[in-house]
């Protein structure tokens, strides 16, 4: 009896869901952002999935739900490497479906690239070069659409220059990597692109976070005692930054990490320690 009450509410959800009016659909992608917002990933899936039911063309559902699965993969510690890269891959995959069903929301390619490069890092950054060509181009289209999702606290604009600013300081510099893959990395580029985020985002975690760990390296590979001085600046300001959720804790524990070894500063993201300085056959 237990199951066949469970099998008749379900039922009766997804008959809500596909009887859905275009604003309650709007409504409840908006809870479902605003859940996200707060750490809610799983439960803003759920309600997306729901409005997936009600309106299969929808043009946020497919990115949002990719954004979900990325942050749970974040959420998980490097020891479970198998799960991340299941959510990474989902990310991937959501977004890709998105590109399909509505090509003109630029968050579609991001979260593909999101999702591309994560996949990298779990990986391996020595194994996956081959993917930095595509991963910086699908970033590059994410700006050049000029996409326009913003909250107080996210933006597509920002995440898409966050990426590029890690991309450029994880990707390899040499002249090989080039000729061979495409494109290499640039320290110079990633800077640039972390000041970009910074300005739209002035006080989000992992945007400081990331200018502190990239203006340490540039610092360390030059000798350059004013990057580091700077870098570190950033890196105490991520620290003193406000904590809104678990992976704020995640950020803020990992900028004091590298606070205390710049040396980790080329090598560093949340998925694992790794720095790739020349390419290897």
């Amino acid at each position: 009896m237990k199951k066949a009450g469970w099998l008749v509410a379900m039922g009766l959800l997804a008959v809500l869901a596909l009887s859905l009016a275009p604003q309650e659909v709007s409504d409840l992608v908006a809870k479902s952002d605003q859940i996200q917002d707060q750490g809610g990933y799983l439960e803003s899936n759920k309600i997306l999935m729901e409005v997936l039911k009600a309106d299969p063309n929808n043009q946020q559902v497919y990115w949002m739900i990719a954004r979900n699965y990325y942050n749970l993969g974040e959420l998980l510690p490097e020891a479970r490497e198998k799960e991340k890269l299941d959510d990474y891959v989902k990310c991937e995959e959501w977004a890709r479906k998105g590109a399909a069903k509505n090509p003109k929301v630029a968050e579609n390619y991001f979260y593909v690239a999101v999702g591309m490069s994560s996949e990298a890092l779990v990986k391996g950054i020595a194994k996956s070069l081959g993917l930095a060509k595509d991963i910086e181009a699908y970033y590059l289209k994410t700006l050049e659409m000029r996409p326009t999702y913003r909250t107080a606290t996210d933006s597509t604009e920002a995440n898409a220059h966050f990426a590029l600013c890690q991309f450029y300081r994880k990707v390899p510099e040499s002249v090989i990597m080039r000729i061979l893959f495409g494109t290499k990395g640039d320290m110079d580029k990633a800077v640039e692109h972390c000041r970009a985020s910074v300005k739209i985002l002035p006080d989000r975690i992992d945007l400081d976070k990331e200018i502190g760990v990239t203006l340490l390296c540039r610092g360390n590979r030059r000798d350059q005692p004013k990057d580091i001085d700077e870098g570190k600046k950033w890196l105490q300001k991520a620290i003193n930054d406000k904590v809104e959720t678990e992976i704020d804790k995640i950020d803020k524990r990992d900028a004091k990490k590298v606070y205390d070894n710049p040396k980790l500063a080329c090598g560093y993201s949340r998925v694992k320690q790794e720095e790739v300085t020349e390419v290897q056959k």
